[in-house]
């Protein structure tokens, strides 16, 4: 799934559509069962942790890049917002933060 989390499309409907060939109703509920967590839960907090890497890198990238690069699409403030939700703070807060 780390190879995907840059595609905005990324769903469990689309993983079980375009790899599992599976019902998206059983896949979710078995994704469930075996996390504890739904599957759009688990997404978000993988392209958070996965955002914070990113930021912490040091390329200096644009919040734009990276929301893109974490499957945001060109929708920065909806990922400042999805990451505040996980973190408690915005990118350029986490930022400075951890001295970036």
């Amino acid at each position: 799934m780390d190879d995907y989390l840059s595609n905005p499309n990324l769903s469990l409907k689309w993983i079980a559509e375009n790899h599992l060939y599976m019902n998206v109703d059983y896949l979710s509920k078995q994704f469930v069962k075996q996390t504890g967590v739904k599957f759009s839960l688990y997404l978000a907090s993988k392209r958070m942790e996965k955002a914070k890497e990113l930021l912490l890198n040091g390329n200096n990238e644009k919040i734009s890049e990276i929301a893109e690069q974490v499957g945001c699409g060109d929708n920065p403030q909806y990922f400042s917002q999805l990451f505040k939700k996980y973190t408690g703070m915005t990118p350029s807060a986490y930022l400075k933060h951890h001295g970036v």
